[in-house]
């Protein structure tokens, strides 16, 4: 259950204020059926150690309920010096619903002294800092906006191994910061042309992290993030007359995508060990093309060419070993028509 709402207040028409409050209330559980067992196979499999196997059937159990009643919370400040210009500054803050563990309470079989599974992973928070200004200029031919933040993530939730049986669980570590620049230019230099340019650099990395949490997790201190540093988009479209009745678009994009790392380094649970699927997705760039006609409003016909360059770049890759297909790929080059109808 949520309720949210914002109030404006302006102090001149220079000058405004905003504040913004969210309550929320989540509470969640999980169920085990029951059925099914637990061994120690591949403990003594993997260490060679033979005779019979500790066997535990699974019981059906409910998990602990996990939850969360807390608010989230955003004050902006606003200066519009002129008409074409507007200056803001913004701190808010955000949280995700905790997660319950299945098997919360179970003890390892391999090492009864490792840790017990926790009933689960509380929620992570986030607090974010951010400056700005948007303008327009030359007669709103031309739009600039830029913003600078700071992201300060804590109590982060991830999945987690232990250590002794490598058994999977939800959990908290450290913390993380994130800080960039984002930027958007739009220019009409001609009637019917519209250019537009997008893009971003952003710097995500763990910044705390104990050597319990970095052996459950994988993570390691300075580990960048599942985020690219760089990123950014340039497009075009020109607007014509066919005929009367007929309109015409043009369009283009080409988009650019930086690297970045698919996990933590590390192998979950077993400390200092790298991670065999570790690795990075491919920076790559997409062109993207498009020819439309509008008839009379209702009738829509449009040819487009997706991928044009045929780029293969890798733009996933899953972490886990035991899936076939670890590796995402851009689409193909794909053409095709659309053809839409407003009745």
């Amino acid at each position: 259950m949520a309720g949210f709402g914002d109030l404006t207040y302006h102090v001149s028409d220079q000058f405004w204020v905003t504040g913004g409050l969210r309550f929320t209330s989540d509470s969640s559980t999980t169920d085990t059926l029951p059925g099914g067992y637990t061994s120690n196979y591949f403990a003594n499999a993997l260490g060679g150690v033979t005779g019979p196997l500790t066997v535990t059937p699974i019981p059906a159990a409910v998990s602990p309920e996990a939850q969360a009643t807390k608010p989230s919370y955003k004050a902006s400040v606003s200066y519009k010096p002129v008409n074409s210009l507007t200056s803001y500054a913004t701190f808010s803050t955000g949280f995700r619903s905790p997660v319950v563990n299945a098997f919360a309470g179970q003890a390892s079989v391999v090492n009864p002294h490792d840790i017990i599974i926790p009933p689960g992973a509380s929620s992570d928070n986030l607090k974010n800092y951010e400056i700005g200004v948007k303008s327009n200029w030359l007669d709103n031919r031309l739009s600039a906006n830029v913003a600078v933040y700071y992201i300060d993530w804590s109590n982060i939730q991830v999945q987690a191994n232990r250590v002794s049986d490598s058994v999977q669980f939800a959990t908290n570590i450290g913390g993380a910061h994130s800080k960039g620049v984002e930027l958007e230019l739009e220019t009409v230099p001609l009637s019917g042309l519209t250019i537009g340019l997008n893009g971003s650099y952003d710097e995500a990395k763990v910044t705390s992290l104990t050597p319990e949490q970095a052996a459950i997790s994988g993570a390691v201190l300075g580990a960048r993030l599942s985020a690219p540093m760089l990123q950014g988009a340039l497009n075009g479209d020109y607007t014509f007359n066919l005929a009367s009745n007929v309109k015409a678009d043009v369009i283009a994009s080409l988009q650019h995508v930086g690297k970045f790392p698919n996990g933590f380094p590390n192998v979950a649970g077993e400390p200092g060990v790298p991670l065999a699927q570790y690795g990075y997705t491919d920076t790559f760039n997409t062109v993207n093309a498009q020819f439309r006609v509008a008839i009379d409003k209702n009738l829509k016909l449009a040819l487009y060419c997706e991928n044009v360059l045929d780029s293969a770049a890798v733009n996933y890759i899953h972490p886990e070993a035991f899936i076939a297909s670890r590796y995402g790929r851009l689409q193909p080059r794909t053409t095709g028509v659309r053809l839409g109808y407003d009745f």
